[in-house]
């Protein structure tokens, strides 16, 4: 059984001073994060023995967030078999009426929007449109306080020295806050409310938003389309992430979009905003493409198995996007639009934090191939619940984490994984013709199922009885859309999943 040791060590970045009062609504540092995961583990709940482990994280997240009085919780989990778990509780909506919290429901990523703008740019890099190490200044027309010679690599890293228009320029808050119903531009942001660097170019490292404005706008430069649309094009619609928006500028549909709940008015008490009607798409276009990405914890644990799995990314490229720039002994690391946090036990792991009012969290851990997300629809952090225990989303994904690590499976079911070895599916992104490749230990009627990752089935084969021994079968899926399915090999008493990208 392995075992995750909960101890975080703690690094810099608090929150900048001059900052108070509603506009803290706005900070988003993955640095507070790293700080703060200083926790001990709260997976220690008791369970029925023989659980499965989806009945053993539904417990685990139900006995926690009960005992919260933060409003609402969103958690998701892809399992290295491709097996999709995910889960809900609380509140979307309390004014005018009381609706609760689904799976289904959007939030505000925060700052995991880099990640996916960090993600164009590469591809973008890949496709020869744009080098690393070019200057912003070959793209982007001149802005006051924005050093024109800083590279694309420096932006994507935060070692420009650029000011943090969100974070270190109170009149920003405060233009916000006079014109909460103002959807904001980019241009009049970076002409107007970037401060003097904070540091000459590429001798430190700041977090700042404004570098990833700047991101937005080269993306926009190179291809003559919004950002998003970019991102749209080259992320979301091939590989089916189809509840991810960048608001407002893009429509959510139909899709349920929760309330958030935060402290607005400053009397001690959480307030459901949109309810009480709140202005939401002032604040989004104001984190632009710094932060304005909606979406599920289902489409966040997909994009990081997506990208950190090695599969959006050539192998090179994804190296340039981990490479540590930070060297302060913290432990905390970041890299291009992406950070490494201090977990107990080095437990690698790439991803990233998101505040805006929500709050985000998703994480891959490349030795186990899993895939973790949360979010919460309530500024508060470290919120003391019924027992007098702090608790909020960091706490949660933690306990999660460390679920699934000390889970053992019931024996009955351990037992059953010797049906197939070495099993293995290739080439994957897909061709037209993908092979499997097994051993059966036993002679076993073999049926192999693709289908969606919310287990709809688009394609079924049944190849009837196969003797013991090795095995080779082509699937021929020429006809079935780009996106994340699982590859499900089915006997009479057995089923084991893969995840198999088409792209």
């Amino acid at each position: 059984m392995k075992k995750l040791f909960l101890i975080i060590s703690a690094v810099m970045l608090l929150a900048h001073p001059q900052l108070a009062g509603q506009s803290l609504l706005l900070n988003d540092q993955p640095g507070n994060t790293a700080a703060k995961l200083n926790v001990q583990t709260h997976a220690s709940t008791s369970f029925a023995a023989g659980s499965s482990l989806p009945e053993v994280l539904d417990h685990v997240f139900d006995s926690l967030t009960s005992i919260s009085v933060i409003k609402g919780f969103n958690a998701a989990m892809l399992l290295p078999d491709g097996t999709l778990w995910k889960r809900a509780s609380g509140l979307a909506e309390q004014i005018p009426a009381q609706i609760e919290l689904t799976t289904d429901h959007l939030m505000g990523m925060g700052s995991i929007s880099k990640s996916f703008v960090s993600a164009t740019l590469l591809l973008l890099h890949e496709d020869g449109l744009l080098a690393l190490d070019d200057s912003i200044g070959q793209y982007l027309e001149s802005y006051e306080n924005v050093p024109g010679h800083t590279t694309i690599r420096q932006l994507l890293s935060h070692r420009s020295g650029i000011n943090d228009f969100l974070n270190e320029n109170p009149a920003m808050s405060e233009a916000w806050l006079t014109n909460l119903d103002s959807i904001w531009v980019a241009d009049t942001i970076l002409h107007n409310y970037v401060l003097a660097p904070n540091f000459p170019v590429g001798t430190n490292w700041s977090y700042s938003n404004t570098n990833y404005l700047l991101a937005g706008r080269i993306i926009e430069h190179i291809t003559g389309q919004p950002w998003y649309e970019v991102v749209r094009s080259r992320i979301l619609n091939p590989y089916n992430l189809s509840h991810t928006f960048a608001y407002p500028w893009e429509s959510y549909g139909t899709q349920p979009f929760s309330h958030a709940w935060a402290d607005f008015d400053g009397n001690g008490t959480v307030e459901d905003l949109q309810g009480l009607g709140l202005p939401d798409q002032g604040l989004f276009s104001l984190a632009g493409s710094a932060g304005c990405l909606l979406s599920t914890p289902e489409d966040l644990v997909q994009f990081s198995r997506l990208i950190y799995g090695g599969h959006l990314l050539q192998d090179s490229t994804l190296d340039e996007m981990l490479t540590d720039y930070i060297h302060d002994g913290s432990g905390f690391e970041y890299g291009l639009g992406t950070a490494m946090y201090p977990l107990g036990g080095s437990l690698e792991n790439h991803g990233h934090d998101g505040s805006l009012i929500y709050k985000s969290f998703a994480l891959h851990f490349p030795s186990e191939d899993l895939s973790i997300a949360a979010q919460q629809n309530d500024d508060r952090l470290d919120v003391p619940g019924s027992t007098g225990d702090p608790f909020d989303i960091f706490y949660l994904t933690l306990a999660l984490l460390d679920t699934y690590l000390n889970y053992t499976a019931p024996s009955a079911t351990a037992d059953l994984t010797s049906t197939f070895e070495n099993l293995m599916v290739t080439p994957n992104p897909a061709d037209d013709v993908t092979r499997i490749d097994f051993k059966l230990s036993t002679s076993n009627h073999i049926q192999v199922t693709v289908g969606r990752m919310d287990g709809g089935a688009i394609q079924s084969t049944n190849f009837g009885l196969m003797e013991a021994g090795q095995h080779q079968l082509e699937l021929n899926l020429g006809d079935i859309p780009s996106g994340i399915y699982l590859v499900s090999m089915n006997t009479s008493d057995q089923r084991i999943q893969k995840m198999l990208v088409i792209q």
